[in-house]
Formats: C-alpha cells, sequence, structure tokens
C-alpha cells in the first residue's frame, strides 16, 4: 500500500466511486491533506483507521509498509545506536547514511517518510540538505528532525528557516525522537515552521 493515495486510488481500494470519496471528505469522515495545488491525499494510517472503521477489507499485511526514517549521520557509533533502536519499533522501516554520497543516493531510492539529519559533518552542509530535500518532488510531504552536538539557537533558528521541522540537541531521548517521527508523519501538510526552542533531550540509560 502506498504511503499517499489519491482519491482515485482510495476509491479502488474501497471499491466505490471517486463521488463516493469525495463525499467522505465532504462530510468529514476521513481525514485528508491538501496539496499546494489543492489535490486532496490521503495517508497510509489514516487510510487503514478508516478501512477498519467503515468495515472494508484490509490490504494484504506485506503492503502495509511502516514509516521510512532515513537517519544521516557520519558518527558512526551514534548512527548505529539511533538506527537499532528504532529498528526496534515494527511502525518503522529505517535506513542509514553516513556520508553525502550516501545520504544523496538513499534519499531518491528510499524516499523516506521522516528525515532524521546531523547538522555539523565533514563535507556536508546540513542546511542545503534541508533545502534541497523540501525542493524535490514530494520533499513538502515528509518531516525533517535535526540534531546536532552543538546545539545553538541561532543554528536551529536557520535550520527551520532552511526547512527543517524539529530540533533536537544530542544526546538524544529515544522516545522523544520516536514521538516526533510519529507526529510528523501523521502531521497535515504543508507544515508552518515552528518556532519553539531546541529541545535538549537525556540519553536512555
Amino acid at each position: 500500500m502506498k504511503d499517499l493515495l489519491t482519491p482515485r486510488e482510495l476509491a479502488e481500494l474501497c471499491g466505490v466511486s471517486p463521488d463516493t470519496v469525495r463525499s467522505w471528505c465532504f462530510r468529514k469522515q476521513i481525514k485528508f491533506a491538501t496539496t499546494p495545488g489543492g489535490h486532496k491525499r490521503f495517508r497510509r494510517l489514516d487510510v487503514l483507521e478508516f478501512l477498519k472503521e467503515r468495515g472494508f477489507p484490509l490490504p494484504p499485511t506485506d503492503k502495509i509498509s511502516p514509516i521510512k526514517v532515513l537517519v544521516i549521520d557520519d558518527e558512526d557509533s551514534f548512527r548505529q545506536s539511533l538506527v537499532g533502536a528504532l529498528q526496534k519499533e515494527p511502525a518503522f522501516n529505517v535506513k542509514e547514511a553516513g556520508d553525502g554520497y550516501d545520504a544523496g543516493r538513499m534519499i531518491g531510492e528510499f524516499e523516506p517518510d521522516v528525515l532524521v539529519l546531523d547538522l555539523v559533518m565533514p563535507g556536508i552542509d546540513g542546511f542545503r540538505v534541508c533545502r534541497d530535500f523540501r525542493s524535490r518532488e514530494g520533499g513538502d510531504q515528509a518531516g525533517i528532525i535535526v540534531v546536532t552536538g552543538y546545539p545553538d539557537e541561532v543554528m536551529f533558528q536557520r535550520a527551520r528557516e532552511a526547512g527543517a521541522d524539529e530540533c533536537l540537541a544530542k544526546p538524544v531521548d529515544m522516545n522523544t525522537l520516536m514521538d516526533m517521527i510519529r507526529s510528523l508523519y501523521q502531521s497535515p501538510r504543508p507544515r508552518r515552521t515552528r518556532g519553539r526552542k531546541p529541545k535538549r533531550a537525556s540519553s536512555e540509560s
């Protein structure tokens, strides 16, 4: 099952007409997001919830893919720790990249729902990664969480202006990070830049 469905794709999945889908939207019976061009899109999790509530048959479980998370960080121990913890959650499909080349390749191949990005890495401009990610097709539909061991409000503000949704200072609390990933994935698009102060999370025990 795709991460985002068009009204026609949802109609085919449910075995109804596009007019019926439009009626569901008009009556606010199903959650949907609206693209900048005014087109409706339906999130995988919202569709699954709707199908269950309405008694429609669910797609085969092997087609229900979890939230795709790409972790980009050059610090091997931190990245592997982060990826290992996220992979324990069935709700996440996690990939990793340790340099700019792998990051660019994985973004194109994996098409992540949420990007977890270290702002300060050798040979990589984290701010540019944010801007480039946002400017690519579908980039406005994804979430960006930046992390850094050098927290600074000015740096975090620059990251938000470049397209980041959330900012975390290392060490990162995994529960906080997971909650952010779920929240960004489920929140409507487009999102506005957030002006909250950066959160410093304690490391896992």
